[in-house]
């Protein structure tokens, strides 16, 4: 018998029925990678009014909340808290009294050193109903990702949770959470049964910990690192155990150091690892299980910006050279007061021959508008299509058109150049596009003497998504169009103006120096030096020279599938070098 105002979906978890919906909801986000969130976790993310999110491991989920949730950033590094918890408290029981649908998305899980506790509590206190959503926590999935197991037969057979926070008195305060095979039978032996006596005294701490068998995962230790290999060895460690620092596990940037309790602090300092990080200590940290080369985007990390629609196909892509796609920003179609001439001209549709598209927007925008102005498309009968290359021609297939013209090329070039020779004397070409269209376009068509009215119905505008905080650990971005490259300088510029520079570079405290942004420009400049760009073809190569940069990668052919493959080839030669 079903449950009433719940249902099945097809992977097996209930869906929330509408009443659910009007609580809290605390949500892992796990250890920074989007995919590791749970499915019931972002089933909530998708359906909320409200989010209230961390700084570490939420920047993607973000793209998936409606377009008028509020979001509201909490964020807290060491040193600089954006909102304390107190007050971070306060919002989650004012959100939760609008008797909306809030989550609060925490990275990691909430109740693994996430505070989710200390929040449950004010739900508790005020009254208001709430649900903790569990999440994958870093202690174990990112050793894991790095080919570290926490436990393993024959060398460690439980494992230990263990804050690297210092308490006021400027100590390293190490209470945490015991996960032993034998703490998942019972709570005996757990650290939690007796916290007090663990408090009492550091060194206790560290004595404790190192007794007990199997492998210690440190979190939120990086800036104590040389105290706590230092403590340990105070309490009888040996010099030689192993140790692995992971610095932004499953994210851009993820790096791992090995050495072992001596020489484990000397080598990240020489490597210069950012928070956040994890240390590993045990036999288990001087084991490597990853798998075996993926494809030759592993480990590459590719900033998108292009529309939705674009960003999906460039990532199903990228996966399946086992990469990692990150959106950075978004281009929304936005049409114009123009696109009112193309409605005239479809009224004197016999006047031309030809009809040219450059894109797969025009494409979609043009069908779009001719159901809305209810014109019979039997009045198109008569005109010859070329379409730019192999996505606009897959695109028009689509709508139930099949292309005359398909250039070898693929490019805005090319297309002008076939035109001129395949059009006869008195035909006329109907050219709508976009508003930063290919100059070099006309420019060809005028030389070759075609007849043409060129119509801009839509403009493309950038936005930034979250995942730009990524921005200076990406290895590559992608580019496929002139407005993709106005769009990201755009983002950039906003983001000079309201200290997103600080934000990628994790320097909260240069925020509010630059006035005259003249420091930001220079980290933007150091930022970009470090990150190879792709581009789809010449006129989008053209567009970010005039800029300033250099595409790094260009494909032979301009669509997708070749641009994604062109960076695989790049990468792939790069790693046999």
């Amino acid at each position: 018998m079903g449950t009433a105002g719940r249902g099945v979906d097809k992977v097996g978890y209930s869906t929330p029925s509408v009443l659910e919906n009007k609580m809290v909801y605390l949500i892992g986000a796990g250890p920074g990678d989007p995919g590791l969130i749970t499915v019931k976790g972002l089933e909530f993310i998708k359906q909320c009014d409200t989010i209230i999110y961390d700084r570490l491991g939420t920047y993607q989920l973000l793209e998936m909340v409606k377009p008028d949730c509020r979001r509201i950033y909490v964020g807290k590094q060491a040193g600089s808290h954006y909102k304390k918890q107190p007050e971070i408290n306060e919002i989650l029981v004012e959100e939760g009294r609008k008797g909306n649908m809030v989550v609060r998305l925490k990275g990691g899980d909430p109740f693994v050193f996430g505070r989710g506790g200390e929040e449950v509590t004010a739900l508790l206190e005020a009254g208001i109903p709430f649900q903790v959503i569990p999440g994958i926590t870093s202690a174990v999935a990112v050793p894991e990702v790095c080919g570290i197991p926490v436990t393993h037969r024959g060398t460690s057979r439980s494992f230990h949770v263990i804050t690297g926070h210092k308490r006021a008195d400027g100590e390293v305060k190490l209470t945490g959470e015991n996960e032993s095979l034998n703490h998942l039978k019972s709570t005996e032996n757990s650290e939690f049964t007796d916290r007090n006596r663990l408090d009492e005294d550091v060194l206790n701490d560290y004595a404790y910990i190192r007794n007990q068998e199997g492998t210690s995962v440190f979190l939120m230790g990086l800036n104590r690192l040389p105290q706590i290999m230092e403590r340990l060895v105070q309490t009888g460690a040996e010099e030689h155990t192993p140790v692995a620092v992971i610095s932004k596990g499953t994210m851009p940037g993820q790096r791992i150091v090995r050495g072992d309790i001596q020489t484990i602090a000397d080598k990240v300092n020489e490597a210069k690892l950012e928070s956040p990080a994890i240390i590993v200590v045990g036999e288990n940290a001087a084991l490597d299980f990853t798998a075996p080369n993926r494809g030759p985007l592993q480990n590459v990390h590719v900033g998108l910006v292009g529309t939705p629609k674009l960003r999906e196909k460039m990532r199903v892509a990228i996966d399946a050279l086992g990469g990692q796609s990150y959106s950075i920003v978004d281009m929304s179609v936005e049409q114009t007061e123009e696109k009112n001439r193309l409605r005239v001209a479809l009224g004197h549709i016999e006047d031309y021959s030809w009809l040219a598209f450059t894109s797969q927007n025009t494409i979609t925008l043009f069908f779009k508008w001719l159901r809305e102005w209810n014109i019979d498309v039997r009045k198109l009968a008569h005109l010859k299509l070329a379409v730019v290359g192999a996505g606009t021609r897959d695109a028009l297939k689509v709508e139930g058109y099949i292309a005359d013209y398909v250039p070898d090329e693929y490019t805005t070039s090319a297309l002008a150049r076939g035109l001129a020779n395949v059009m006869n004397d008195g035909e006329k070409l109907l050219l709508p596009r976009a508003v930063q269209g290919s100059e070099t376009m006309l420019d060809i068509l005028d030389q070759g003497g075609v007849v043409y009215e060129e119509i801009p119905v839509y403009d493309v505008v950038g936005r930034r998504m979250e995942s730009i905080q990524y921005l200076k650990d990406l290895d590559v971005i992608t580019f496929v169009s002139a407005s993709g490259v106005r769009g990201f300088l755009d983002v950039l510029d906003a983001e000079k103006k309201n200290c997103g520079v600080a934000h990628m570079l994790n320097d909260i405290d240069s925020c509010g120096d630059q006035t005259d942004n003249t420091d930001g420009s220079f980290k933007i400049h150091d930022i970009m030096k470090n990150i190879r760009i792709a581009a789809l073809g010449n006129v989008t190569e053209k567009a970010l020279e005039k800029a300033g940069y250099h595409a790094d990668i260009v494909p032979e052919v301009g669509d997708i599938e070749h641009l994604i493959s062109a960076i695989g080839d790049y990468y792939f030669r790069e790693k046999r070098q």
